[in-house]
């Protein structure tokens, strides 16, 4: 009879392998959850160009209604993945149980999409993200993570704003900053009461016609990243809520509305949440948040299996020039379809949907409970 203490050691030995070998699956299928017409039309090219490579395993397409309904999909069994943004993965975790198989990596940067930045003019020498009360901001839009999900969690984090048992993060906000633009704040879908402050709607300037003002579109002119950068270039507001990218994408002729052809780099610096600024390139230290990439959504059991077919697929499809190419949407009338166009490669997350999340992340959306998530 073997030595028990022996086997023990010997199953502690090859513990770490088995927890990254894939253990074979007999289901050979794949169903991928697609909530658009362009992510359906690129899933369907790219089960029908596996088959013809002869890639082991079948990809079907399911389509769901939003990410949401994909999540109930993927946990009753009825699909099997879909790739998610960073708020929806952490409400697949915390509501429905679901873990990751795969996560994006964006020029050789694992796990880590985009970094969200306060920005704001140089000129302005008496700013400080610790001391923001009654200043005034611009926002990308409302529930975005750049221009909300962010910077309201920061400063729920560092108690500058109290929700209330009501859990009314407009009314906080709107009584934290003299006046804002959160582009979308007033629509029905955001404030069905018509109750939100009227402020965060202050530092808007809706479109050539004095229209749509505060509208959750690009007729408002200070909707979105570029919007939002411009709300601070023409110092209407005090803070930029953007992503790192955002000034170098509207530099050099990339945008050539004329208050992005007179701005220069040195107009502006970054605000860091300990209360001190850095210049631009120092995004990597002084940041609200790292936001992590998107990841592939699947259920516990199939984490290996969605792993493997991944696998097959980017070896064949990731680096193609030519004919289908696994992270490139050119010629479906949409961007960032099945994966963010910009994935150099995509990764096997071994470990739980948070610790792709990463724990500052996790924190700022745990900010956000009271509202609930599922």
């Amino acid at each position: 009879m073997e030595n028990p203490e022996r086997k023990l050691l010997l199953f502690l030995l090859l513990l770490p392998l088995l927890s990254v070998s894939c253990v074979s699956n007999p289901k050979s299928t794949v169903s991928w959850c697609v909530v658009s017409d362009a992510e359906e039309k690129k899933c369907l090219d790219l089960s029908g160009n596996a088959t013809a490579r002869h890639i082991k395993g079948t990809l079907r397409c399911v389509r769901g209604l939003n990410s949401r309904d994909c999540m109930v999909r993927i946990k009753n069994g009825t699909a099997d993945a879909a790739s998610m943004p960073a708020d929806d993965v952490y409400a697949a975790g915390f509501c429905h149980g679901l873990e990751l198989a795969a996560g994006e990596s964006h020029n050789g940067v694992d796990g880590i999409s985009y970094y969200v930045v306060a920005m704001a003019r140089r000129s302005s020498s008496d700013l400080s993200l610790l001391e923001m009360h009654e200043r005034s901001s611009c926002h990308p839009g409302i529930r975005t993570t750049v221009g909300w999900t962010v910077p309201i969690g920061y400063l729920v984090n560092t108690s500058q704003i109290s929700v209330g048992e009501q859990c009314n993060f407009p009314k906080a906000i709107g009584n934290f900053f003299g006046y804002s633009c959160v582009p979308g704040v007033k629509d029905p879908l955001h404030d069905p009461r018509g109750n939100n402050p009227k402020n965060l709607c202050e530092a808007c300037i809706g479109d050539e016609n004095d229209r749509h003002i505060c509208a959750n579109n690009h007729r408002e002119r200070h909707y979105g990243e570029a919007g939002a950068l411009r709300c601070v270039a023409e110092n209407l507001g005090d803070v930029a809520f953007v992503k790192h990218t955002t000034v170098y994408d509207n530099l050099d002729g990339k945008n050539q509305e004329s208050w992005a052809l007179d701005l220069e780099l040195e107009d502006l610096k970054l605000l860091c949440p300990d209360g001190t600024e850095a210049g631009l390139e120092d995004y990597e230290r002084c940041h609200l948040a790292a936001v992590p990439a998107n990841a592939v959504v699947v259920r516990m059991e199939d984490k290996c299996r969605v792993w493997k077919f991944l696998e097959r697929v980017q070896n064949t499809f990731g680096n193609a020039t030519e004919g289908f190419r696994l992270f490139r949407s050119a010629g479906y009338g949409a961007s960032n379809l099945l994966f963010s166009d910009a994935t150099h490669q995509l990764q096997r997350v071994l470990g739980s949907y948070t610790s792709w999340l990463g724990r500052s992340y996790t924190t700022t959306l745990q900010a956000f409970e009271c509202e609930g998530f599922c």
